[in-house]
């Protein structure tokens, strides 16, 4: 059997090695990387099966923290561009100061949407899933404009945008294959592409370029100034459609970027050079993994590690080579909190974990939605976003709960219902909470 799924990997991997680079704009030592690739020690298939992790851990010794970060912008995706999240501080008062008025339509009854309202000098801009784009002044408590790129278009279909805010303009991709660009200040368009497939991945941009990728994995590079594709790279595509979220981080210092897609494939890219640094492959087929479809958590960039989650395991990755640090079995589809010597995350089985990041081993882990649902009496729904603000752990849940836990242990402090459900995910600004319920509300948090 084992040498079965050896000769499986071994054709799977060569047809991947044959046919998923289909190149435009000029990729550079194409051949030579992947040379590289299929020798490389490290793209044996790394799954096997493994059973999940199921334990509670006790903490048995106190985890230094840094002062938090007081911060007032949120001006892409996972806050930054390398979607490492920060410790937050926040006021911690856990009061609900303000709620807008209905803002915009959801028809069809959308929530948890994977989307977060971008905030910029007290602006607040979010879409509805009609596609109207809004820009809403917390100060002034209005909506400044208003924005529909669909009108009477595509009526019938709900829309998921990708928000990211560069220079003096609001980039958006959708998922029915449009790129386009608004001036922030004004709401007026700049220019708008249409590539026919779905974009799924967030946006990153370095103020001169957009860098994002479609449903089918194919990679591109636009111009911020003017809607221009300068560089395209076709990946390995998948063969099933799902929600499945594709993801980048970039790093500025170093001209690089890294992405992830369905297909269960790393890129290291260097952006301007034009070189694939390495690539690395997941999974296969022939794992035992019970899923539809690979997906990962959002990937995180942090000097010099890479982290993700994928259906089975957590890796840490060297990003100038892609060599592995360290796996282990735990899964999760939420970004995780990153700090320096510490990995945070809710498992997809529901345990909040805190991990050693130097070695990957739990320092301590709590199952909390079986103490949530004891305490509650009531289903919270499954975590959809975890945050770090001032030294305490900050969940929101499917059912519009919000759970603080303490850091040192995962042990639960408070816990509320604020909303039937959220739209979106939180954001922090100014020491405040803000984040979108289902009825296209704006909630504020001190």
């Amino acid at each position: 059997m084992n040498n079965l799924k050896s000769f499986k990997t071994l054709v799977i991997f060569f047809f991947i090695i044959s046919c998923s680079f289909g190149v435009g704009g000029g990729w550079n030592n194409i051949s030579e990387e992947l040379e590289v690739a299929k020798a490389r020690k490290n793209s044996k298939i790394i799954f096997s099966t493994k059973k999940k992790f199921e334990n509670e851990v006790k903490n048995s010794k106190e985890i230094y923290l840094k002062k938090p970060l007081l911060t007032q912008n949120w001006i892409e995706k996972n806050y930054s561009s390398t979607n490492l999240v920060p410790h937050f501080k926040y006021k911690g008062k856990k009061e609900l100061i303000f709620k807008s008025k209905k803002i915009g339509k959801n028809n069809f009854d959308i929530i948890n949407a994977d989307t977060e309202p971008l905030i910029e000098n007290n602006n607040i801009f979010f879409y509805d899933p009609s596609g109207s784009i809004f820009k809403y002044s917390i100060k002034n408590k209005i909506v400044e404009w208003k924005f529909n790129f669909y009108k009477n278009r595509y009526k019938n279909k709900p829309k998921e945008l990708n928000l990211a805010i560069s220079n003096k303009n609001l980039l958006i991709s959708d998922n029915l294959g449009y790129v386009y660009s608004l001036n922030k200040k004004t709401g007026n368009i700049n220019w708008a592409n249409n590539y026919s497939v779905p974009f799924r991945s967030n946006i990153k941009t370095d103020g001169d370029n957009i860098f994002l990728i479609n449903q089918d994995n194919k990679f591109y590079v636009i111009s911020d100034k003017n809607g221009e594709q300068k560089l395209d790279l076709e990946t390995f595509p998948s063969f099933l459609k799902t929600n499945s979220k594709n993801n980048i981080v970039l790093d500025k210092l170093n001209n690089n970027l890294y992405f992830v897609t369905s297909a269960a494939e790393i890129y290291s890219i260097n952006y301007k050079n034009r070189n694939i640094n390495w690539l690395f492959n997941l999974t296969s087929a022939s794992t035992e993994q019970k899923v539809d479809l690979f997906f990962s958590s959002p990937i995180i960039f942090n000097n010099n590690e890479i982290i993700l989650s994928s259906a089975l395991s957590t890796f840490s990755m060297n990003p100038s080579n892609g060599l592995l640090n360290w796996e282990t079995p735990l899964s999760t589809s939420i970004l995780p909190i990153v700090l320096s010597k510490n990995i945070v995350m809710v498992s997809t089985n529901g345990f909040l974990v805190n991990i050693d990041r130097q070695t990957g081993k739990v320092i301590w882990s709590r199952n909390i939605l079986n103490k949530l649902k004891k305490l509650t009496f009531e289903k919270t729904g499954e975590p959809i976003s975890i945050l770090l603000l001032s030294n305490k752990i900050f969940i929101t849940t499917e059912k519009g709960y919000f759970i603080f836990l303490n850091y040192q242990n995962g042990e639960i402090l408070n816990y509320t219902k604020v909303s039937k459900g959220f739209f979106s995910k939180p954001v922090i600004s100014n020491g405040n909470i803000f984040i979108l319920d289902n009825k296209m509300r704006i909630l504020k948090f001190n």
